[in-house]
């Protein structure tokens, strides 16, 4: 079930995974927790495909 749902991901969804997952880390080894705000924007966006109006976002 898991597996059926990220095989209907997009390029972009795993872009913006990968953004994501890269800031957190570098906000963790550099402890500036503000930036938490873009990482948890960057997964939400991720996980819950918003963000581009009319599916503008898929790379072709």
């Amino acid at each position: 079930m898991i597996i059926t749902y990220f095989k209907k991901w997009s390029m972009m969804r795993w872009v913006r995974l990968g953004l994501g997952a890269l800031l957190l880390f570098q906000a963790i080894d550099a402890e500036l927790w503000i930036l938490t705000i873009p990482v948890a924007y960057l997964f939400l966006q991720a996980f819950f495909n918003f963000g581009c109006k009319n599916d503008q976002c898929k790379i072709n």
